[in-house]
């Protein structure tokens, strides 16, 4: 049975090779690294990272890279406020919570949210391409 890692980067792979996107040496340590961090890193903290296995690798190429990535839908940006953009390589349908004091995400899951029907005034704004729900307040770690 396959890890998860191993299938983010299969399916990563997939989808590079579906949007034209060269499989570089560079390209694959940098997702590496995006994958293994579940706080959802910065692209400073994908650099620093990278760096220990590339030591030759310039922050603008990380930086570039991840741009591309983003792109072309193979990681999101996350915003916290207050805070450098972050990055998760999470694709599945999820939601964070963020804590506005150690800046910390947590991915969940809910599928009734998921499921809701849009609200007739919000279905005739336009065209909803999707839902995405952030709960931002103190993790427990913080409050005490």
């Amino acid at each position: 049975m396959k890890t998860e890692t191993e299938n983010r980067i299969r399916e990563f792979k997939q989808k590079c090779t579906e949007a034209g996107l060269r499989l570089t040496h560079q390209r694959m340590v940098i997702y590496r690294e995006l994958i293994k961090d579940k706080n959802h890193p910065s692209a400073e903290d994908v650099y620093d990272k990278v760096s220990e296995h590339i030591p030759t690798i310039s922050a603008d190429t990380v930086y570039r890279t991840i741009n591309t990535f983003e792109q072309y839908g193979l990681i999101q940006r996350v915003h916290v406020q207050d805070d450098r953009s972050r990055f998760d390589p999470k694709l599945k349908k999820h939601h964070h919570l963020i804590c506005k004091r150690c800046k910390s995400i947590v991915d969940f899951d809910w599928q009734t949210f998921d499921q809701l029907t849009l609200p007739k005034n919000v279905q005739s704004w336009g065209a909803i391409n999707s839902k995405h729900v952030e709960f931002r307040g103190l993790c427990k770690k913080c409050i005490k």
